[in-house]
């Protein structure tokens, strides 16, 4: 008996109502290990490759994987056998962020070496000459009960596998990344796509990560179409996004026309986990707003189909469970899609990070808001929720690697390049300055890229130049291309008390610093900020200048003894005079943003472009994911609870604005499936 509701499928399998796990006498011998199936516990011995695996390669997470495994059985270790196991570490919703804080890496990976590793179930069809070269990894293989069955096809084998999901049978296929090498012409995928009425694909992984080959392209190129067997495929769109690529594909048979949304998440490093949990779990929630006819099973696929595969159906089991059932149930979760496809979820990291994940999706702070309901949403809103959201918000559920929090002590250290209350970056994000560098010279500046929704590295946060600094400033202002600086410091006379070096002339002058000519050929006060035009020269070298033109905006409407603009109607004419700057400028380089401490301003300018960004294209926007990304660049973003409102509060008035459809249009296209 299969029960899907909520995880309690291994219940059975533990209690040994399945017997689908008879495999030639209970005992099947595959690639370095051997399973008892009766008790599911896995016995990992050294066996000889057959032929066919000679050809096949080694999926390195995998082989980590097999490594721990075989550790863990010499050690005397078991494997969950019992489902009492299982049931008391089921955990109330309201009490996931304590539990994931508290829950250590010990505990975590202890927790992860239980779980049965390997071949558990039949798996006869994949060994099958003729099906030996539709695999592509060694010991990756769908299990015959669940395999996905090709039909009409010259062999009905592909390296695919359904997976159950929340009260749902056959939710999601699990398969590997296609290649030419096992799919040809990769018709019998587009197959799979037709028969299985699939709408949505999933992919996580890049085609091509650390030089090694993951995945091939097995679309069209947009905007072109091409046959797959019998199958014709037009790809109509493809819009890019700073994590993520969504195209829009039809594909027809005969007469028939479908449409297929594929949806490609490229910040998930292979051998690792994604920087950020909001990255993914704001894509699962784009993937759930895309409407279905069909009702068929979502494609999830990396490269090998059951690591980073593993993990996102998991968020997506365990969130729908959660929200369902008020509580989760992650050991057993692993061990239902185990049940499906071997090995799902395939390091310890990818399981730590899935509770990380699932703390900020099942978190009702995190949830989107859509636009139609954000005035209802304020109107509700009360100082008492405003500072629980906060306080809320500060809970931290990822660290920095241990390299990274050596490379900020060491940055604290850099002399005269900090200021004594700046936000102190590693170096995983920030700039290294290159030009006219010196050698032995660190090329350290204080400054860190963030991502906008739509592009990554759109901004470049900066500590605003000390005098000491005023020519690294300008190095990193010329070397990163940048065409626009956004300025948010106030009156002169009160830039130098604060030691703020002067990198910009007035009208009609000109100012030197270094290898760099700076004039400022033009002024306009717009009463909210001023404009200014200056042109840049860098001498090379080889004695011959190059220059570039530079748009330069201060802020003027912020009353620097608070911590807010004076009204967020100012603030949103910045972003769009920024916007419309940008878009008239063929130049991509990032924004600067700098303010004293290279956070407490320019981060919150940034959140504020973001949410609207947001509003405009998705027309929807969760106020804290979007802070919290921000924050895992630049710690001291949004620094306090007026900040906080404050981005609230730009939100309502975009949302209220007259020109509330032209302005959703100045950041992008709007998404055709943003009102599902």
């Amino acid at each position: 008996m299969i029960c899907l509701k909520g995880n309690t499928l291994y219940e059975d399998i533990s209690n040994g109502t399945d017997d689908s796990g008879i495999v030639q006498g209970k005992v099947k011998q595959e690639a370095g290990h051997r399973v008892n199936v009766q008790t599911h516990h896995v016995e990992l011995v050294m066996t000889e490759e057959t032929t066919e695996d000679d050809v096949l390669e080694i999926d390195e997470d995998d082989q980590i994987a097999r490594a721990r495994a075989i550790t863990f059985e010499e050690k005397g270790g078991i494997y969950y056998n019992n489902a009492d196991k299982i049931n008391n570490q089921k955990v109330a919703v309201n009490n996931l962020t304590k539990y994931v804080i508290e829950k250590t890496d010990i505990i975590i990976e202890e927790e992860f070496e239980k779980f049965p590793y390997g071949l558990t179930k039949p798996y006869a069809v994949s060994q099958k000459h003729e099906h030996s070269h539709r695999n592509r990894y060694k010991g990756i293989y769908p299990y015959d009960g669940t395999r996905v069955k090709l039909r009409d096809c010259e062999t009905d084998y592909i390296n695919a596998s359904f997976i159950d999901g929340y009260n749902k049978r056959h939710a999601y296929i699990a398969a590997l990344g296609p290649m030419s090498k096992q799919l040809g012409d990769f018709s019998p995928f587009w197959q799979m796509i037709w028969q299985e009425k699939v709408e949505k694909i999933v992919m996580l992984t890049n085609l091509v990560e650390d030089g090694k080959d993951k995945c091939e392209q097995y679309w069209p190129h947009p905007g072109t179409s091409q046959d797959y067997g019998v199958y014709f495929v037009s790809c109509l769109i493809e819009d890019e996004y700073a994590d993520y690529t969504r195209k829009e594909f039809t594909i027809s048979k005969g007469r028939e026309t479908r449409e297929l949304h594929h949806l490609h998440f490229t910040c998930w490093p292979d051998k690792g986990v994604p920087e950020d949990v909001t990255g993914i779990v704001e894509f699962r929630q784009r993937v759930l707003t895309i409407p279905g006819q069909f009702d068929g099973p979502v494609l999830v696929h990396c490269s090998a189909g059951i690591g980073r595969t593993g993990t996102y159906i998991a968020l997506d089991i365990l969130t729908r469970e959660g929200e369902s059932e008020g509580s989760i149930h992650i050991p057993g979760c692993v061990i239902n899609m185990r049940h499906d496809r071997a090995n799902m979820i395939q390091t310890t990291n990818q399981y730590e990070f899935l509770h990380k994940a699932l703390a900020s999706s099942l978190s009702d702070i995190s949830k989107p808001i859509r636009g139609k309901h954000f005035r209802q949403y304020m109107r509700q809103m009360g100082d008492k929720d405003f500072n629980g959201q906060f306080q809320e918000m500060q809970t931290v559920l990822e660290r920095p690697s241990d390299k990274e929090m050596h490379a900020v002590e060491r940055n604290k250290r850099m002399k005269g390049k900090n200021r004594a209350f700046a936000d102190i970056p590693g170096d995983h994000n920030r700039p290294c300055l290159f030009l006219d560098r010196t050698p032995g010279a660190a090329g350290y500046i204080n400054a860190v890229y963030i991502d906008s929704l739509k592009e990554k590295d759109h901004f470049l946060v900066v500590q605003s130049p000390m005098k000491e600094t005023v020519t690294d400033f300008l190095t990193l202002l010329f070397q990163e291309n940048c065409t626009c600086v956004i300025c948010f410091e106030p009156s002169t006379q009160e830039q130098k008390k604060q030691n703020v070096g002067l990198y910009y002339p007035a009208v009609n002058k000109i100012l030197k610093q270094g290898m760099f000519q700076v004039s400022c050929t033009k002024q306009e006060n717009h009463g909210y900020c001023t404009k200014r035009l200056l042109t840049i020269k860098h001498n090379e070298t080889n004695g011959q200048p190059s220059e570039r033109e530079v748009t330069h905006f201060s802020f003027n409407a912020w009353d620097y003894t608070n911590d807010i603009p004076r009204s967020t109607k100012d603030s949103l004419d910045l972003i769009k005079s920024v916007d419309s700057n940008s878009r008239e400028t063929s130049n991509r380089g990032p924004i600067l943003v700098h303010c004293l401490d290279g956070a407490g301003k320019s981060a919150l300018f940034c959140v504020v472009s973001i949410l609207v960004e947001k509003m405009g294209i998705n027309q929807e926007v969760s106020v804290v994911n979007t802070i919290r990304k921000v924050k895992s660049r630049r710690k001291l973003a949004i620094p306090n609870k007026t900040q906080f409102e404050f981005c609230h509060e730009c939100v309502l008035t975009y949302v209220k604005s007259f020109e509330y459809s032209q302005y959703a249009n100045f950041t992008a296209r709007i998404s055709s499936a943003s009102d599902a």
